[in-house]
């Protein structure tokens, strides 16, 4: 009987060591995902900064470049501008006959 009483003492203090073992650790798990999840986000503020920053550059470039091409284009009509008018006749013929079938 007295070693049945030892036998349950030292189950119970060890379970409940195993229990303040499993919530500390649900703690540490918890502190973990926390820090996970602020890394993550930091990281991706980062990037849709960059993103962001990159598709800027992009629009100013492209918006460069549709400049140059405009001028260019004026430029070819006002040197050439029959062949200009052959070309835009040429090309509304083409989409009729498209657009028609």
């Amino acid at each position: 009987m007295a070693q049945e009483s030892a036998i349950l003492r030292t189950t119970g203090a060890d379970y409940d060591a195993v229990m303040a073992q499993m919530t500390a650790l649900r703690r540490d798990l918890a502190d973990l995902a926390g820090s996970v999840q602020a890394l993550a986000s930091g990281r991706g503020h980062a990037l849709a900064k960059d993103v962001s920053d990159g598709m800027s550059e992009a629009v100013s470039y492209m918006g460069r470049k549709g400049h140059d091409a405009d001028a260019r284009i004026e430029g070819a009509v006002a040197a050439n501008p029959y062949i200009a008018l052959g070309l835009a006749a040429g090309m509304g013929v083409l989409l009729g006959a498209l657009t028609r079938r």
